[in-house]
């Protein structure tokens, strides 16, 4: 029996030019109806074009794109009608408490009165603001506070399909992971999401598929695991010298069986780490720890483990996210 898959997103050879640059380059991609799918690819990609479009803030030059089973060109209310849209800049008013802020929002959606006053209260405890915080001007708020308040806000229409552009940026670690636990509620009741990120762990850790953007074309599209798996290499390890030099790089990656060597920078130790991507970790690895000493550097610590999204895209592109 043949399973149908119902998508919420459909998007078929998509292009967006401005002027001589291509933004978009003839992209095509479904997401499936209850999906946490991500958009994975540095700044300049082509990640918030896609979503912009989607949402209907800019047109295609050429291609189609449908939400639910709406065209975004031909049907846009209907469109926006299913859609909550999170952009990456908070749009909120400063000198407007948080209930200020989404009664203004909800009044836009056509809601008033005891339904926007309880899906407001609703919307405030599912995002974990406090009664104290939410009579505070915005202006106040921390980042973190902020970016909850800018996903209710989105939240308030009760959309079926919502766009998440960069939700996490610039969010410390704790904050960060407590907005994880909202986006994860939101896929439990449903939602179709789509997330853009440049976080690798945020990728991993979310979505059940994940695109990889470069340049405006996805050059890889699967489970986090499968992606692993596309590039025939499972593990690395990690190094953390006491210094990092273009010529340790360099010696390291004339090693026989290194695949590739790049930097990377550790948030929990805050130091940057060497990544040496290999097939075969334990017979290079007294290759590698010598070749550090050699050059009059220190190991502070090795480890092994397994290939990331980060080496997965390093190994599609050659070059690292940050870049």
């Amino acid at each position: 029996m043949k399973v149908i898959t119902l998508n919420d997103i459909e998007v078929d050879s998509v292009t967006k030019r401005f002027e001589d640059t291509v933004a978009v380059d003839n992209l095509s991609m479904n997401v499936a109806k209850g999906e946490l799918f991500g958009l994975l690819g540095p700044n300049g990609a082509g990640k918030s074009t896609l979503t912009k479009m989607i949402s209907g803030m800019l047109n295609p030059t050429s291609g189609t794109i449908k939400v639910g089973k709406y065209s975004i060109q031909d049907e846009p209310m209907k469109v926006k009608e299913l859609l909550g849209v999170v952009p990456q800049d908070i749009v909120l008013y400063d000198y407007l408490n948080a209930k200020e802020n989404l009664s203004f929002y909800g009044r836009l959606y056509g809601l008033s009165g005891k339904k926007l006053k309880n899906r407001i209260e609703e919307l405030l405890k599912f995002t974990q603001l406090d009664e104290k915080a939410v009579k505070r001007h915005v202006s106040t708020y921390s980042g973190g506070m902020k970016r909850r308040v800018n996903i209710a806000a989105a939240l308030l229409h009760e959309p079926q399909v919502i766009l998440l552009d960069e939700p996490t940026a610039g969010l410390d670690p704790q904050n960060k992971h407590a907005l994880w636990e909202i986006i994860q509620t939101l896929k439990k009741q449903g939602k179709t999401i789509v997330l853009t990120t440049h976080m690798m762990d945020e990728a991993e850790e979310l979505c059940s598929r994940v695109a990889i953007m470069d340049k405006g074309k996805i050059i890889a599209l699967g489970s986090p695991s499968q992606l692993v798996r596309k590039v025939k290499m499972e593990n690395t390890i990690t190094v953390v010298p006491d210094k990092i030099s273009s010529k340790l790089i360099e010696l390291i990656k004339s090693i026989s069986g290194v695949k590739n060597v790049y930097t990377a920078h550790d948030e929990n130790e805050k130091s940057e780490t060497l990544k040496v991507i290999t097939d075969n970790p334990d017979d290079i690895l007294p290759d590698v720890v010598s070749t550090i000493v050699n050059n009059k550097t220190k190991v502070l610590s090795v480890q092994l483990s397994r290939v990331t999204l980060e080496d997965v895209f390093i190994m599609l592109t050659g070059r690292s996210l940050r870049e």
